[in-house]
């Protein structure tokens, strides 16, 4: 009896082992996410400025600022994906001398996100041949066409943003528009809110959630397609 009992209970065991291995899906591979911008990304401590945070310059707290925001969504479409960011204000001041280098643990991520303008100096575009330089840094950081890459104009009114949209259609990357969400709602801007005005001149939580959903909407589309070819591959193998 209790052998009986023994050799029913291993059936029921094993047919839950092919029920459980017939049912599994093969999950995508962890996605890496570069952000890049300026002090909008982040920005430390700066008391001389009034400012105390060290995150995205005005966002009331981190997990307000856009990066945080685009982590938070990254991590409900992709759980094990990662998100890295960081300030390039350097190459927008002095992007002629920059040492690219400097830039190497960014390069070859499954999706790029470029957001510079507002530290260049729009009055010698062409004199310092930005648009070059421009394009050198893109292709530093995505050597191959494996990048997705998502361009996005300065949150400030400038001429280096036509050249920045420029930039993205003739290479037929993805662009967000951003400039005039500062022009066209006061509260987008954090003025008010600090004493010093170029912190001011930042985006409010308000500014950040819009800059956020309008890069989510360029961004979402290269999560779908990278999860789907990783789980076609991990189906075939």
């Amino acid at each position: 009896m209790w052998f009986n009992c023994f050799i029913i209970i291993a059936v029921w065991l094993s047919a839950l082992n092919l029920s459980g291995s017939g049912n599994h899906r093969p999950t995508a591979e962890p996605l890496r996410v570069v952000v890049l911008g300026n002090s909008i990304v982040a920005h430390p401590p700066a008391e001389e400025l009034g400012w105390l945070g060290n995150w995205g310059m005005a966002a009331s707290v981190r997990d307000s600022d856009f990066v945080h925001r685009l982590e938070r969504r990254l991590h409900e479409m992709n759980p094990q994906g990662t998100l890295e960011y960081g300030s390039v204000s350097g190459f927008e001041r002095e992007y002629r001398h920059f040492d690219l280098d400097l830039l190497a643990n960014y390069r070859n991520a499954d999706i790029l996100v470029v957001k510079i303008s507002e530290n260049v100096d729009p009055d010698s575009l062409g004199e310092r041949q930005f648009l070059r330089h421009y394009g050198q840094l893109i292709d530093y950081l995505a050597p191959d066409n494996r990048t997705a890459v998502v361009i996005c104009d300065g949150f400030w009114p400038s001429p280096v943003n036509d050249t920045i949209r420029h930039f993205a259609r003739q290479r037929g990357f993805d662009f967000v528009q951003l400039h005039d969400l500062y022009t066209s709602d006061s509260t987008n801007s954090a003025r008010g809110l600090f004493a010093h005005e170029g912190v001011a001149n930042h985006p409010s939580d308000r500014g950040m959630a819009h800059i956020a959903d309008r890069i989510w909407q360029k961004l979402a589309p290269h999560i779908r397609q990278r999860q789907l070819i990783t789980k076609n591959q991990l189906s075939n193998e």
